[in-house]
């Protein structure tokens, strides 16, 4: 396969985020983009009663249920931010046939994943992949769940009820 070029991942990544906005706005949820580092959040959900959705957005075009993020994403206890508030939405616009899904998974379910798939003993990388349909590494019998099924991945398809937030339209 080619190597996606930085104008074409800087495509994707933008399309995972108006994605996720709109779906967001869509559903009556008031949601502003965050551009650059200032928060580290690709997305600020919020209502009218002040509750606040922090939210990383993570896009693939090349593979299936396959995303690439931070290392961090492993220890989200390190974050200012209360864990319960924030949120990784995996993007998946990888095929050309079916409309892009958005899993809204809560971070410590994303971590839980990671830690699954690499049994806790990460690489020396600064990134990792979180692959719904992949079996721990070194555990390929039939009876080990993968990833997706390990952390219930269907539960957080499309499911922006799991933000905890109140729609603004009814």
């Amino acid at each position: 396969m080619d190597k996606v070029s930085n104008e074409r991942k800087n495509l994707h990544r933008l399309a995972g985020e108006f994605l996720v906005a709109s779906r967001l706005a869509q559903r009556g949820y008031m949601v502003t983009l965050q551009w650059g580092n200032t928060i580290s959040y690709d997305i600020l959900a919020f209502d009218k009663r002040g509750n606040v959705a922090f939210i990383e957005v993570k896009s693939t075009a090349s593979y299936p249920r396959r995303w690439v993020l931070q290392s961090k994403y492993a220890s989200p206890e390190q974050d200012t931010i209360p864990l319960e508030r924030r949120f990784v939405c995996c993007v998946d616009i990888s095929s050309k046939e079916v409309e892009p899904t958005v899993h809204v998974f809560p971070a410590s379910v994303v971590a839980n994943g990671l830690h699954y798939y690499f049994s806790s003993k990460f690489p020396n990388s600064t990134s990792y992949h979180l692959s719904l349909g992949f079996k721990p590494q070194g555990k390929s019998k039939q009876d080990v769940q993968t990833v997706g099924d390990f952390i219930e991945s269907q539960k957080y398809l499309e499911n922006f009820n799991i933000l905890g937030l109140t729609p603004v339209t009814g």
